[in-house]
């Protein structure tokens, strides 16, 4: 059992998990602070309607904060993976980024099929954070650094981390939707309502009356007078 991974392998692991931790760090400061994703808007490619959703929090914990988490942990790990460590050093640091490294890539799996199959609109950086965890993933199953059967027994408990994540998504309250209502116009209504070929009613139908209508009769100017008698 090769115990060491070489120097090429940990540095294309660390430039993954480090382009990874960026975007989560990115993403946990925009779901923490509430503010808008930078260029990441549109029809398909929503990324504020991503992480808007049910799906973007455990609990009432961000998502991303746990990946954060998650990419730091394997960075540390790696830095004791190298041919320069001792062999104590691996044997703590190998198990720890097999399972940060395997849990990366199953959360990934998990994440885009949210985005195909149940939010219907994709995060550009979520999808690129989730693309260096299955390499991350890919690379780890390929090159087996503890073996076939280390391997395989660290794999259960990166599929436990995982379960317990889609367990606490699905019992996170969805976050309360509102319907807008919008309420037509009544040039909207009367259009709607008249019989076709009918014109709409003068607009002066309702007006008040001229004043000239109403003029009042002319009386002499001595009709209120009080009477006089001749003597």
């Amino acid at each position: 059992m090769n115990l060491h991974l070489s120097q090429k392998l940990v540095w294309t692991l660390r430039v993954l998990c480090g382009v990874a931790l960026v975007i989560s760090g990115y993403l946990t400061w925009v779901a923490l602070n509430k503010s808008g994703v930078a260029g990441c808007g549109g029809s398909v490619f929503d990324c504020d309607h991503v992480l808007s959703s049910r799906w973007s929090n455990w609990f009432v914990v961000p998502v991303a904060t746990g990946a954060t988490g998650l990419y730091t942990l394997a960075i540390v790990a790696l830095g004791f993976c190298g041919s320069r460590s001792s062999e104590q050093q691996r044997r703590f640091a190998l198990p720890v980024l097999t399972t940060c490294g395997l849990a990366a890539g199953l959360a990934a799996v998990w994440f885009i099929s949210l985005q195909i199959f149940a939010i219907g609109h994709f995060c550009s950086y979520c999808l690129a954070a989730h693309g260096c965890g299955l390499l991350v993933s890919a690379l780890i199953l390929w090159k087996r650094p503890l073996g076939t059967r280390p391997t395989a027994a660290f794999s259960t408990v990166s599929a436990a981390v995982v379960c317990v994540l889609i367990g606490g998504q699905l019992l996170t309250t969805p976050p309360p939707t509102f319907q807008t209502e919008y309420h037509a116009s009544a040039d909207s209504v009367a259009a709607r309502i008249l019989p076709d070929g009918a014109e709409e009613a003068d607009s002066d139908v309702f007006e008040s009356p001229d004043a000239d209508v109403f003029e009042a009769p002319d009386f002499d100017d001595d009709v209120f007078e009080a009477p006089t008698f001749d003597e």
